[in-house]
């Protein structure tokens, strides 16, 4: 039995240089003392509402690491946050909704990940499954591309709230027993038309990966709380 909600939890096994270097984008900029003013260390249960490295293009149509709020908030909303986060949005519906329209035609994002977690059955609790690319284990770092949208709400003058969503379609391959939906993922000879706010996102989203380079494993029910963290959390439920 499937689950309603599609990319609730994924990982980032990967700091911000690492980052940086395999996705070709600048970092976020120094403060007074040289230090990073935002920085990031790999992740192993990222939930909504996270603060997550986020790639978009800069005015100069480079690559950059933002920090986004992980749950879209639009920018004509007329308050805050509140409730559920807008962290998944239906690629075949995103273009028409009020929620997305506007980030679908100009805001669009890169998602770094490693993998997604998904949990199936009846009885609880439910046994989750990490998904990830199968390079992962031939000693890759098994970065993949999420395709995203971003938006930015006006917080007071010169604050902004820079947030973001994770595009999904249906799920294929081996993976669509655990979850009739996956998110979608490009491949990198798309990463910079996808970012190019002047280039048609539908007729570039249309090339993106299906599920035959995916793998799967149950990992422990540790994940199933949003505090748990750590690298232990995919590692094969059979071999602990």
């Amino acid at each position: 039995m499937i689950g309603k909600i599609m990319c609730g939890r994924y990982s980032l096994a990967g700091n911000q240089a690492e980052i940086a270097a395999y996705f070709g984008a600048k970092t976020s900029t120094l403060g007074r003392k040289g230090n990073p003013l935002w920085d990031w260390d790999p992740h192993y249960n990222i939930a909504p509402a996270s603060v997550v490295p986020v790639i978009a293009f800069d005015g100069q149509r480079q690559r950059k690491i933002v920090p986004m709020r992980w749950g879209l908030h639009p920018h004509w909303k007329k308050g805050p946050p509140e409730g559920r986060p807008l962290f998944n949005a239906r690629l075949e519906t995103a273009h028409e909704l009020a929620s997305f329209r506007t980030p679908f035609r100009r805001r669009r994002a890169l998602i770094p990940a490693s993998g997604w977690y998904e949990w199936e059955g009846v009885e609880k609790p439910k046994t989750p499954y990490y998904i990830h690319t199968t390079h992962n284990s031939q000693g890759s770092n098994g970065f993949t591309a999420f395709a995203g949208l971003w938006d930015q709400w006006i917080v007071s003058e010169g604050i902004t709230l820079l947030s973001c969503t994770i595009l999904t379609t249906a799920a294929t391959g081996d993976i669509k027993h655990l979850h009739h939906r996956m998110p979608v993922r490009l491949p990198q000879h798309r990463w910079d038309d996808w970012l190019d706010w002047d280039k048609p996102a539908a007729k570039i989203v249309e090339q993106h990966m299906g599920g035959d380079d995916l793998d799967y494993y149950a990992v422990d029910t540790a994940v199933n709380s949003g505090r748990a963290e750590g690298p232990e959390l995919i590692i094969p439920a059979a071999f602990k």
